[in-house]
C-alpha cells in the first residue's frame, strides 16, 4: 500500500547531481512488509557539505552499483503503491527523474508527511524529520542517512494511522 522514500543526494538541482542513497520500507498500514537500502554510485563527487551532513563519503560509493543496475528493482518496489516521504516532492522528483533516464515512467500518488504532520499534530513548534521525532518521542537512528529517515518517516506514518488519522491520510494523497 505505501513505500515508504528517503534519498541521500549529491546537492541540487537534479539534472547535475546524483542519488548516492536510497531507502524504501514498504509499509501496508498496520505493519511493515520489507525493507530495501543501498548506496548508489551517484556518478558524480560528493561535496564535503553533502559528506559532513551524511557521513557518506567517495570511497563509500566507489563500488556501489550505479543508479541503473537497481533502476527496475527500485521502480518494482514503487509501482503501484502510495509513495510516502518527509518532503515527498524532493524525493519523488529526483527518483521519477533518474527512472525515466533508464525506461521506467513513474505515476504514483504520492503523501508528505512533513504536510500530515502539520495537521496531525498542529501544536507542535516544528515539522522536519529531527525535530519530530523528538516531539514523538520516536527514535531516529543515522538522521541523514536513507534507511534511518525512511524508517523514522513510517514510524510517524505508523503512529498517525494508530491514532485515527486514516481519513486524515486518504485527503492528503496527491494524485
Amino acid at each position: 500500500m505505501y513505500a515508504v522514500v528517503d534519498i541521500e543526494s549529491t546537492g541540487s538541482p537534479v539534472s547535475t547531481n546524483g542519488i548516492m542513497e536510497l531507502a524504501i520500507v514498504l509499509y501496508n498500514g498496520t505493519e511493515i512488509e520489507g525493507k530495501y537500502e543501498t548506496l548508489i554510485n551517484p556518478e558524480v563527487e560528493i561535496p564535503p557539505y553533502v559528506v559532513r551532513l551524511t557521513s557518506i563519503t567517495n570511497k563509500m560509493v566507489l563500488e556501489a552499483p550505479f543508479f541503473k543496475d537497481v533502476a527496475e528493482q527500485i521502480y518494482n518496489l514503487l509501482k503501484g503503491r502510495v509513495f510516502v516521504a518527509h518532503n515527498v516532492e524532493f524525493d519523488y522528483n529526483y527518483i521519477k527523474y533518474f527512472l525515466a533516464l533508464h525506461g521506467f515512467i513513474l505515476e504514483e500518488k504520492r503523501l508528505c508527511t512533513f504536510k500530515l504532520s502539520k495537521k496531525a499534530f498542529p501544536n507542535l513548534p516544528k515539522h522536519g524529520l529531527g525535530s519530530l521525532t523528538k516531539e514523538l518521542d520516536i527514535h531516529l537512528d543515522n538522521h541523514h542517512r536513507a534507511g534511518g529517515d525512511a524508517m523514522a518517516t513510517t514510524l510517524i506514518l505508523d503512529l498517525i494511522v494508530k491514532h485515527g488519522g486514516s481519513r486524515l491520510i486518504e485527503s492528503m494523497i496527491e494524485k
